[in-house]
């Protein structure tokens, strides 16, 4: 019988605004939301819809709004 080791997921843990932070260096908001999706797991929160909206509001003001509505995202 194996017995359950509980780890801890994230060592260093980050806030959802420092993983905002680095999702938005993404080249594209779906590798973004990708990318803090993991973030917050690995530190053991979940999302939100308002998060992913903080989120892309800040990957648009990096990418400006002209880049984003040529984009296909």
């Amino acid at each position: 019988m194996k017995s359950k080791i509980s780890r801890q997921l994230n060592p260093v843990k980050t806030t959802t605004e420092m993983n905002i932070a680095a999702a938005v260096l993404n080249d594209t908001l779906r590798d973004a939301e990708v990318h803090f999706r993991a973030l917050q797991h690995a530190n053991g929160r979940g999302t939100t819809e308002s998060q992913y909206s903080d989120l892309a509001r800040a990957w648009v003001d990096k990418v400006g709004i002209v880049a984003y509505v040529n984009s296909d995202e």
